[in-house]
């Protein structure tokens, strides 16, 4: 689309009303630059149209999933394929409501078959899923007056995260409330041969070659990782709209969710079967191990998850039994409400409970608890209940 810009649009005015003047005083000199003042943009605009401009464009993003409240750097790339230098452009990039404000940046101008690129950055200012673009360049004459816009559709994909805070490694050596200690001490009094191996593959641990099985069947065995069969964890995530306050990054929930990914993740990663729930009912996310998609399935899953009218499902005792441990991140909590809680859960059980929660019915069946509030650090909420050993406080 070609266009006047408004300094091409104020000569113009400028042109006539000088003009006006110099016909009526019968002044040839100032009629001549009136004449001037009106060619310059309209030269501008022959130039433009003439020009034939080709442009081309990529843009990169990097990362592509960041936390929220943290920064990604986008790199626009022009391509001028057309004979001549372009003027100076525009380049202004469709940024969603989710991230920071529209990008506008000046592009010097680009010399025929030439690249030219541009950084700008953008700030995760609200979790889920979100595209960059698209970019429309504009690109002006020499002189400033006529404008070009060319609008291109490609858009890039990102992924606004929770924040992800480190926790200590408490709690992840052995499966908590004893089942690991329990199957390793079971295991060692049946002795070495009820222990099924396996064949040995690239990057077992030498020490864990189980010389016996070796000898009868010829080929290197291992033992097998007893606890994996055992090490799970259910995070519980309070997603109810009556128990949370506050918008936005400083809001009650965006503490838990990141509170609950940090710990699904911390998991996780120490080689646990994670499975996330909200107090609904609804299933986050389940994962089988600590690979790089189990990662991105559980980042996924708390990018997306949002509040709800629902109030804590009856069932949820039920649903979580059978783990290893469980870890609940509730917000505002009365003692009838909590109910379905007071199921008696295996294993190890650990609440935070935002202030003024029923602490005591929840330790009375069995959890143990801490309260947090929206300037508690999740890290030292999280040290208050993480087991040092089994079935353990600190």
């Amino acid at each position: 689309m070609h266009t006047l810009t408004l300094r091409g649009r104020a000569l113009i005015a400028v042109g006539v009303v000088a003009a006006g003047l110099g016909w009526g005083l019968g002044e040839p000199a100032l009629t001549a630059v009136a004449v001037l003042l009106i060619l310059v943009p309209v030269i501008g605009m022959v130039i433009v149209r003439r020009s034939r401009f080709v442009l081309g464009s990529a843009r990169t993003v990097e990362p592509t999933r960041f936390a929220v409240g943290t920064e990604a750097e986008v790199v626009l790339t022009i391509e001028n394929g057309s004979r001549f230098t372009s003027g100076v452009m525009l380049l202004q990039d469709t940024v969603p409501d989710n991230l920071s404000d529209s990008a506008r940046v000046l592009l010097d101008r680009v010399p025929s078959k030439a690249q030219r690129s541009q950084r700008y950055h953008v700030t995760g200012l609200e979790r889920g899923k979100a595209r960059i673009g698209p970019l429309t360049v504009t690109v002006t004459d020499p002189f400033g007056t006529a404008a070009l816009t060319r609008s291109f559709t490609a858009t890039n994909p990102v992924v606004v995260t929770p924040l992800i805070v480190p926790l200590d490694a408490a709690g992840t050596s052995m499966s908590p409330g004893g089942r690991g200690e329990t199957m390793l001490r079971s295991m060692s009094a049946r002795g070495d041969d009820d222990i099924l191996p396996r064949e040995h593959r690239a990057g077992d641990d030498m020490r864990r070659i189980h010389w016996r099985a070796t000898a009868r069947s010829g080929d290197l065995m291992v033992r097998r990782e007893e606890q994996s069969w055992h090490s799970s964890i259910v995070v519980v995530l309070d997603n109810r709209e009556s128990a949370h306050e506050g918008t936005g990054l400083d809001s009650t929930f965006e503490w838990a969710v990141s509170a609950s990914a940090s710990i699904a993740l911390h998991y996780l990663r120490s080689g646990w079967r994670v499975t996330t729930v909200t107090t609904d009912g609804h299933l986050l996310v389940e994962t089988g191990g600590a690979s790089i998609a189990d990662t991105d399935d559980v980042l996924q899953a708390f990018s997306e998850v949002r509040l709800g009218p629902h109030p804590l499902s009856p069932t949820l005792g039920a649903s979580v039994e059978g783990a290893s441990a469980v870890v609940a991140v509730l917000g505002r909590l009365t003692e009838h409400a909590a109910q379905p809680l007071a199921r008696p859960l295996a294993g190890f059980t650990g609440c935070l409970v935002l202030e003024g929660g029923p602490e005591a019915f929840l330790r009375a069946h069995g959890w143990q608890t801490a309260t947090w509030s929206r300037t508690t650090a999740v890290a030292e909420a999280w040290s208050l209940i993480a087991p040092t050993r089994a079935g353990a406080r600190p």
